[in-house]
């Protein structure tokens, strides 16, 4: 199935319609909520309710993502609990093209993370940082994030790279939930030194293998 709008979009309108349906719905799951078949699969959501279990992945047409699914549905064969539930992301409906940012840039962005961070400017030095993710990704992984991204998709395609360790993949994970509360309206969402620390310490740990590419 195909739908308009950005992934973002496609999959909180399926959340809602599920949820309307009487489904429980749960973002971005984990253990034990995700079957152990999936095995390090991270799907975006999966829905529990009227009898049903359904595994939900947004995901944009291409031949390499064709091929991941293709295995991931694979793995669905022999389940009877669980079904596979895939929307793809129409092409001229993903949004504006972001451009790749010179690895000065980064640089640059790091940097004022850390300036941020001195004066005790803990939440904007923290978003500054997932913005500084999201710029880093997409100057690692070549026309994988042309578009906007979910913080959940940059970490499981930068973790399937190699380019985050399954330890530093958990623990953007669960950043993620607190930069998700406070970008969409959470004043009260507490953002800790060690919060901001343990993502500077992951960033500059991108930063050392940019892509020789993008460092003009």
């Amino acid at each position: 199935m195909t739908e308009s709008g950005s992934e973002e979009q496609v999959l909180q309108r399926e959340i809602a319609r599920l949820e309307s349906e009487g489904y429980d719905v749960f973002v971005h799951p984990r253990a034990p909520l995700v079957p152990d078949f999936l095995g390090d699969f991270v799907p975006d959501a999966v829905a529990t309710g009227n009898g049903k279990k359904i595994v939900l992945e947004v995901a944009r047409p291409s031949t390499r993502q064709s091929e991941r699914l293709k295995d991931v549905a694979a793995r669905f064969a022999q389940q009877r609990e669980w079904e596979l539930k895939v929307l793809f992301v129409a092409p001229t409906s993903l949004g504006t093209t972001l451009p790749v940012q010179s690895r000065q840039a980064i640089e640059g962005a790091l940097s004022e993370i850390e300036r941020l961070r001195d004066i005790d400017a803990l939440r904007a030095a923290f978003l500054l940082a997932w913005a500084t993710f999201e710029a880093e990704g997409r100057a690692s992984v070549e026309g994988r994030f042309d578009r906007p991204q979910t913080p959940s998709r940059l970490v499981e395609v930068l973790g399937q790279e190699g380019l985050l360790t399954p330890t530093d993949a958990d623990q953007m994970r669960l950043l993620s939930e607190k930069r998700n509360r406070l970008i969409h309206g959470d004043l009260g969402t507490d953002i800790g030194a060690e919060d901001l620390e343990r993502l500077i310490g992951i960033l500059r740990q991108l930063s050392a293998t940019g892509t020789p590419e993008h460092s003009n």
